[in-house]
């Protein structure tokens, strides 16, 4: 069998008997020498290019595929704008359990009646619920003074050594009507990068800057050991929940845990309201 890249031998047809075969010419032979040679160079050529791209679409496979212009990039994660209301019924009666609705609490803000109820765990240390007092709370006024919303205040003091101190403080002020007061002092002069550590004295000056009127009582009522005992109570409270970080609320049927912007926290609200109408 003949190889592929090689060429026969040229053949001439024999001359009739009694007659000498014709040879062709020099020059016919040398130009027929030097198209054989060109062919072999064409084809050697071919082959070299053919393994070149093989060798290149190999490498191309083990490295992965190539981008094409225009080809779609991964699909963008979409954050919510709102916390999502909870199906499970269990859960859902463990967090109604926590609106009380007291007409008579002090550490509760908002018309009792509202369609929304927040229940809020915080904690006057914690750097974020101080960005929550600063940020998110004032975008809230609206709702709370048109009757939509329900603020109801509950302690989770924990992130410094004196959190408990500065919880028994805001009951302190609580018992005077000062809570809220009290609570935009401390706050408002918080640091919203920073775990501020408080002292009984410190608190005395921010219940002077809230207008509690009786301050040897307030200090009296922030170290009195019933007050001591309800903040270790609301700790151990959340902590049976399952909250473990603040701020954490409880908004109606949904839950926001950790900081998130007003405008998912009035989102949120409005959602709520929607639902309970």
């Amino acid at each position: 069998m003949t190889s592929p890249l090689s060429s026969p031998k040229p053949q001439y047809p024999q001359a009739p008997r009694g007659l000498q075969s014709p040879q062709p010419p020099n020059g016919s032979r040398s130009r027929m020498v030097l198209l054989l040679a060109g062919l072999i160079v064409v084809v050697v050529v071919a082959a070299v290019v053919f393994a070149a791209l093989l060798y290149t679409r190999g490498s191309r496979t083990a490295s992965g595929p190539a981008t094409t212009s225009g080809a779609p990039g991964p699909t963008p994660t979409v954050e919510p704008t709102s916390a999502a209301s909870v199906t499970d019924p269990t859960t859902l009666t463990a967090m109604h359990a926590e609106v009380t609705r007291d007409p008579n609490d002090p550490r509760a803000k908002g018309d009792v009646n509202a369609p929304v109820v927040m229940v809020i765990y915080s904690d006057f240390a914690c750097p974020f619920c101080t960005k929550f007092a600063q940020e998110v709370e004032p975008r809230l006024d609206d709702l709370i003074e048109n009757g939509t919303l329900r603020i109801e205040w509950r302690d989770l003091a924990q992130v410094t050594q004196t959190s408990p101190l500065a919880a028994q403080a805001g009951i302190a002020a609580g018992k005077q009507g000062k809570f809220w007061e009290f609570h935009d002092a401390v706050y408002g002069a918080a640091d919203p990068q920073g775990h501020p550590e408080y002292t009984e004295d410190s608190l005395v000056d921010f219940a002077e800057k809230a207008g509690v009127p009786d301050l040897e009582r307030f200090r009296a009522d922030m170290t009195d050991a019933a007050t001591v005992k309800a903040v270790t109570d609301a700790n151990q409270h959340a902590y049976s929940l399952g909250i473990k970080g603040t701020p954490f609320s409880f908004v109606n049927d949904a839950y926001i845990g950790g900081y998130r912007s007003a405008d998912y926290v009035r989102a949120t609200v409005l959602e709520q309201a929607a639902l309970a109408k």
